[in-house]
């Protein structure tokens, strides 16, 4: 169970169609029956790996939230403005052209629908998301690579002053890509995630610990010992090369 779906429909006979298709040994399946409740989901931190919302949501109570309104809440939200959706709505349905409008909308499937279409969306979908998820770990590496080959330049003209800056930038990016890492490590059961997170927290206490000799008055820190950092950091790199083909992996198992 390595994928997480949040099924915005009402429910009923199509609701429980749907999680019969969407298999528990591939995926967790967590519903919200109307706009409301969806809403209420989408102010937490449990996001999703693909969103699958009816158009046609049922508009009762006093508060009405539509599809349309769900979904640019969710482009206002910074964790699931990019989480890939698939739409079912019915040929009436006037807000299908604004629907299809918004950018992390993958497909739009009329119903009734073909159940072997919805499922190769679905896979489609989440294909997607873990390339444009190994994209972005590979886009980091590179901007880390970039950001140590600077710091040695200033290390060895000796501007202390833009060493002190650009190290703490440094390591604001090194525990973002940690973070970014291990939040999708997490959600997908890697299976060395707590190897790899021991290693992420050995190498935050290294920069924490230059960090705090460079804070230190007229104290800075060789070029050797950034050069060491990056090697370390490197070879933590090279274990994500495991964790890329877990992902890929993970990607050539979406065979519907």
């Amino acid at each position: 169970m390595h994928f997480s779906i949040l099924l915005i429909e009402p429910p009923g006979i199509d609701s429980q169609l749907l999680q019969l298709m969407l298999t528990p040994e591939k995926f967790r399946v967590r519903t919200s029956e109307c706009g409301l409740k969806a809403w209420n989901t989408i102010l937490t931190d449990d996001v999703p790996d693909l969103v699958v919302m009816d158009a046609d949501l049922p508009q009762q109570g006093e508060i009405q939230i539509t599809a349309v309104q769900l979904l640019e809440m969710m482009n206002n939200q910074a964790q699931w403005c990019n989480i890939p959706k698939v739409i079912l709505a019915s040929n009436s349905n006037t807000s299908i052209l604004k629907i299809s409008s918004v950018t992390s909308v993958n497909a739009i499937i009329l119903k009734p629908y073909d159940p072997r279409r919805f499922i190769q969306e679905v896979y489609k979908s989440l294909t997607q998301h873990i390339e444009s998820h190994i994209a972005e770990v590979n886009r980091q590496h590179i901007q880390l690579g970039t950001a140590f080959q600077e710091l040695i330049k200033l290390s060895e003209i000796g501007n202390t002053n833009d060493l002190k800056r650009n190290f703490t930038q440094l390591s604001h990016t090194i525990e973002k890509h940690f973070d970014f890492e291990e939040h999708f490590m997490a959600r997908h059961n890697y299976p060395d995630f707590i190897d790899h997170h021991e290693n992420h927290k050995q190498l935050l206490t290294i920069v924490e610990n230059m960090k705090v000799e460079m804070a230190q008055s007229g104290k800075s820190i060789t070029t050797k010992r950034i050069v060491k950092l990056r090697s370390d950091l490197f070879e933590d790199v090279n274990d994500d090369k495991q964790y890329i083909k877990f992902l890929t992996n993970l990607r050539t198992s979406l065979v519907a």
